[in-house]
């Protein structure tokens, strides 16, 4: 792993680490954030959902969290931690920075910047998706390797009747 990988892919999972056990030790805080936006979610058509699921979801999620936080730190399956970070990314920020649900100017600026840097959060995660270190794709290797095989057919083809048709 190079020196860009090796400080960039832990500082992305720095803030995924930390929060994951934060909702792990202590849910009831992360569970008042999402109660903040439960009305809204409800009238897009998300059911409610009790305290204690809430509870236990956010502890799940923390989990989740931690576990491809560090996943993607350690460099091992750094591309599915990434995407699954991605993905947790979402409801994360709908939560934790509802632009739409606060009153004031200046909260609402807390808010949308909150946003923002969720979303470069996920820009950066998606980036790291598709960091493949280098190495090809499996889309490719298996393009190359059939490209390989006609290859070595057409010379073995060449061969053959050039021997062929030498003998003759």
């Amino acid at each position: 792993m190079d020196l860009l990988r090796a400080v960039a892919r832990p500082l992305l999972a720095a803030s995924f680490v930390v929060d994951g056990i934060d909702a792990i030790a202590r849910p009831k805080r992360h569970v008042e954030k999402m109660r903040r936006v439960t009305p809204i979610l409800e009238r897009v058509g998300v059911p409610p959902v009790m305290d204690s699921d809430a509870a236990l979801a956010t502890r799940a999620l923390g989990a989740v969290s931690v576990a491809a936080g560090l996943g993607l730190a350690t460099g091992r399956t750094p591309r599915t931690s990434a995407a699954v970070l991605a993905a947790i990314n979402v409801p994360l920020a709908v939560v934790n920075h509802p632009a739409w649900a606060v009153k004031g100017r200046e909260a609402r600026l807390d808010a949308v910047s909150g946003l923002l840097r969720r979303g470069a959060l996920g820009a950066g995660l998606l980036l790291a998706c598709v960091d493949r270190a280098g190495r090809p794709s499996l889309a490719w290797r298996a393009a190359n390797k059939r490209e390989q095989r006609q290859a070595i057919q057409a010379a073995r083809a060449a061969v053959r009747q050039r021997y062929e048709g030498a003998s003759a």
